[in-house]
């Protein structure tokens, strides 16, 4: 079966040249207030058992973006039973653009369902993170593989720091960063989509007047605002994406970081 969502778009981005990857045309992120509290590591989603060529697929999501080489042997997944595991590929890729590259997607045999499940990932090398930040010694438990996708991080965006075509009007874009890759569930429209999320801002409820960044295939997605109110939380409504298991995400929230 054709496995979609961010572990096979990973496989494959990780064979592209050098040549195109230089081609593409980066911009420097903004500071939001996730750069000025302690790095955390804020989610380790066990998304696919030996689906990825035998294989398991795990993105793990730190509160500051990765920076410099990631080796595979910085990482360390522990199962229940105490085994631990090193990943044979550690990669930001496919959501390796510079206003992402929160997430880690961690492949290899990582853990088994149901028998010996893993249950936290720990940073046991050295792992260079933004502002300088080290995220050795950082750890987190492991969502189960049962389990749909949730919110983990939304932060503030300038629109002019985001790449691609934005709606006319929109005056800030919330990044929302999910556990696992996600795409709408099989029969939800783009407004059905749209209209899932809520953003709480301080003169009240919204609602984005467009979602983007849903062709890439991995756990970032974009909400167009027309409003100048700060934004303070955003929520998403269940039932409506689905994981590259198939598993629907629950009703969900998360805080949003703004500008420093």
């Amino acid at each position: 079966m054709r496995i979609i969502g961010l572990f096979v778009a990973a496989l494959g981005l990780v064979a592209l040249t050098e040549v195109a990857f230089a081609q593409r045309q980066e911009l420097t992120p903004e500071r939001t207030s996730l750069d000025d509290q302690p790095p955390r590591m804020v989610s380790a989603f066990f998304g696919l058992d030996n689906a990825l060529r035998g294989r398991d697929g795990m993105p793990v999501t730190f509160s500051r973006r990765v920076e410099g080489p990631i080796e595979p042997a910085a990482f360390t997944v522990v199962t229940r039973s105490g085994a631990r595991h090193q990943p044979s590929v550690a990669t930001t890729r496919p959501a390796n653009e510079a206003a992402k590259r929160h997430t880690v997607l961690l492949i290899g045999e990582l853990g088994d369902e149901p028998d010996d499940p893993p249950v936290k990932v720990e940073v046991t090398g050295h792992l260079a993170l933004a502002g300088g930040a080290d995220a050795h010694g950082l750890s987190v438990a492991v969502t189960p593989l049962a389990d749909g996708p949730s919110l983990v991080l939304a932060y503030v965006a300038n629109p002019g720091k985001i790449e691609g075509k934005h709606p006319p009007g929109t005056k800030q874009i919330i990044v929302v960063v999910w556990a696992g890759g996600v795409r709408p569930m099989p029969g939800v429209k783009h407004e059905n989509h749209r209209l899932g999320y809520s953003v709480e801002t301080t003169d009240g409820n919204v609602l984005p007047i467009d979602v983007g960044n849903l062709g890439d295939r991995d756990n970032y997605e974009h909400l167009y605002l027309d409003t100048d109110s700060k934004p303070l939380r955003v929520s998403m409504k269940g039932g409506l994406l689905i994981d590259p298991r198939n598993d629907p995400n629950p009703g969900t929230s998360v805080k949003v970081a703004g500008f420093e």
